[in-house]
């Protein structure tokens, strides 16, 4: 009897271990196939980490890496909430291992997709202080060199981007981004220079171009903005602000024709583009079209401008008394800086009727 029993213990001892030794080799496949995944495979990719991570098997920065493997799969899915799975995977693997540098740049990456600038730039920098290679250190700046520049520091990213292109002369991205935050400085002769040897890099880069134009813009050059803007167009013929750029440089020299010309293109990708219309109207205006003009203005705007301007006249007047003779209660401070503001608002929505008033005298007199 007692041999049964021993010998039935000994059966289930057995099995156990067989179980368990089979375990093994197969959570050591799953995290294989894990580590190993590939865009097409990324289903059975996250299947693997999965059942690696259920496996009891990996702790540490094994664990992490294998939370950072799927977060990363994550991405090649067409999940609606593919962001947010990516996330939670990225943010386990750094609670686990808070140097898991990879997981740290790509929440980064996430966190500025989000606009949560200050979190992106936290991520980036404890990326660096867990120790980056060459790749890793242009990716963490251009993360943070992005977030400085969304947050309107136009100087750490500058400085942020130049570190990315000292280790990659040939980062086109790096030195685009570079180029905008000189432009937003501006300094549209820096960015013109980033721009010039983007395009050396990549002659068919339309983004580039454009940029460039606007430097050309800032700079006053209207014949250089037109020819980058038209090699931005003939290398995508569907680019918006190409378009309105280059409508912009051939109205301001007075080729107004080519100016309802680029307008119109707007209008045909996008037939409510306000933009558009109202440049187009300007256009028309100059050229004593009236007609054309409130169409795409409309009369009713014009009305509310002509409205607007009455109201903001009576209370500048009211202002201007109120800072005369008013008691002790409002210091002539007060009065002038609110007079201030009403003049100012007074002369924005002033332009579209003294554009009016001249195209009405050049008409009569014509």
């Amino acid at each position: 009897m007692r041999s049964g029993i021993s010998a039935r213990v000994w059966l289930v001892a057995l099995v156990f271990a067989t179980a368990a030794a089979v375990s093994r080799p197969a959570a050591a496949d799953d995290r294989q196939e894990c580590l190993n995944g590939s865009k097409e495979t990324a289903a059975a990719t996250i299947t693997a980490c999965t059942r690696a991570i259920q496996s009891g098997d990996y702790n540490d920065r094994d664990l992490s890496e294998l939370y950072h493997h799927r977060g990363y799969a994550w991405s090649w899915t067409s999940f609606t909430d593919r962001v947010d799975r990516a996330f939670k995977d990225y943010s386990e693997a750094i609670r686990i291992d808070p140097k898991a540098v990879g997981s740290l740049l790509n929440r980064s990456h996430i966190y500025n997709q989000q606009h949560d600038y200050d979190r992106a730039i936290a991520d980036a920098t404890q990326a660096f202080d867990g120790g980056l290679s060459d790749y890793g250190k242009r990716v963490g700046y251009g993360e943070r060199g992005y977030a400085y520049q969304a947050k309107g520091d136009n100087d750490r990213a500058i400085a942020d981007y130049t570190d990315g292109i000292r280790l990659d002369a040939n980062n086109k991205v790096a030195l685009t981004a570079r180029g905008n935050a000189y432009l937003a400085k501006g300094d549209p002769g820096r960015a013109a220079a980033d721009y010039d040897r983007v395009i050396a890099l990549d002659p068919k880069y339309a983004i580039a171009y454009y940029n460039r134009s606007l430097a050309h813009r800032a700079k006053g050059d209207l014949d250089r903005v037109i020819a980058d803007c038209s090699e931005a167009i003939a290398l995508y013929p569907n680019y918006r602000d190409a378009y309105y750029n280059r409508g912009y440089a051939y109205q301001a020299k007075g080729d107004l024709d080519r100016a309802i010309a680029d307008y119109n293109h707007m209008i045909a990708l996008d037939p409510n583009d306000r933009d558009a219309h109202d440049s187009r109207a300007s256009a028309y205006l100059t050229k004593g079209d009236f007609r054309r003009f409130f169409a795409d203005f409309g009369l009713g705007q014009v009305l509310t401008c002509l409205a607007t301007i009455v109201f903001l006249a009576v209370g500048v007047w009211l202002c201007y008394r109120t800072g005369k003779y008013a008691s002790a209660q409002w210091s002539g401070r007060t009065a002038i800086e609110i007079c201030e503001r009403g003049v100012v608002e007074m002369q924005r929505k002033n332009a579209v009727l003294e554009r009016i008033a001249v195209a009405l005298e050049k008409h009569s007199l014509g």
